[in-house]
């Protein structure tokens, strides 16, 4: 800090869910007193550089749309139902307690490319949790990167400013149109609503960590979405090559395979007839994956 002197500092590191479910004592330490640290740095300083923290949707918690259809906004209160989520709240609360000028940018689903080199056992059950008719809303990688490089150029306008970061609404979806239109991206096809299970409008913890987002706000201070929908996933299906080629080609097996999987999966887990996703998440790895009912 004292070497290179910055004017800002936008602090992205994060050990993010579904592997910080795994460990969530090392993830605490990463993602709330590793941000400790920072800000403690940072006030050493004598001219305290601007922090601009990468925040998630998942403070927000399970977001029922039959109870709660409006969006979200910076001003809607947290309430985590995951352990992430909570490593976030309290990292936030580090932050505006620090003294320092800051910018919190909450990031909806950011969607890229080399995605795809996440999607092990961990990445795979959180997916199969999610209900196919939760609330998404995407961003596109480059979209996102720019929110944070504009953040920092724009520092008088953003200082202090809770800000909520995802793309225009093209990137509105639901769970099975989103996961279905990346699927096709990737020249695998579209599996259907019925590939996975729908949440319960009766439960408000029967459902994701997502929601729509209302931009306006972000999008007039910081330009950022320069992006539509079809736009990154052309960008997948660029990126895929050859290898998008040969799944288009496969495609008719592997789509009926890969819903007979999952028909097994959700029978050995015993699960019923809605996504119930945080009961799922809770048995995989165990209690300390969630947050307290009462935070």
């Amino acid at each position: 800090m004292a070497r290179h002197r910055p004017t800002a500092i936008v602090h992205l590191a994060a050990i993010v869910s579904p592997p910080s479910y795994r460990d969530p004592r090392l993830a605490r330490k990463v993602n709330v007193e590793g941000t400790r640290n920072l800000l403690r740095a940072a006030q050493s300083r004598s001219d305290p550089p601007l922090f601009v923290f990468a925040s998630s949707a998942a403070v927000y918690g399970s977001r029922n749309p039959h109870r709660q259809p409006e969006r979200i906004t910076a001003a809607t209160p947290v309430n985590p139902i995951d352990q992430y989520g909570q490593d976030k709240v309290l990292a936030e609360a580090a932050l505006t307690q620090s003294g320092l000028p800051y910018a919190i940018l909450r990031l909806g689903g950011v969607i890229s490319p080399d995605g795809s080199a996440n999607l092990d056992a961990d990445y795979l059950l959180l997916v199969r949790a999610t209900p196919t008719d939760n609330r998404m809303h995407a961003v596109d990688a480059r979209d996102a990167a720019l929110a944070f490089a504009n953040a920092v150029d724009r520092r008088e306008a953003v200082d202090g400013k809770v800000l909520v970061i995802a793309g225009n609404d093209t990137y509105v979806h639901l769970m099975s149109d989103l996961q279905d239109d990346v699927m096709a991206a990737v020249g695998i096809g579209r599996l259907g609503p019925t590939a996975g299970l729908p949440g319960n409008p009766e439960d408000d913890r029967g459902w994701c960590f997502t929601g729509w987002f209302d931009t306006s706000g972000s999008q007039a201070l910081l330009g950022y979405q320069e992006h539509d929908w079809s736009d990154t996933l052309a960008w997948i299906a660029a990126e895929m090559g050859r290898r998008r080629t040969v799944l288009k080609a496969l495609g008719p097996v592997i789509r009926p395979a890969i819903r007979a999987l999952l028909d097994v999966q959700r029978r050995l887990e015993h699960r019923g007839p809605y996504a119930d996703p945080w009961a799922l998440i809770g048995t995989k790895y165990g209690r300390d994956a969630l947050a307290p009912t009462t935070f």
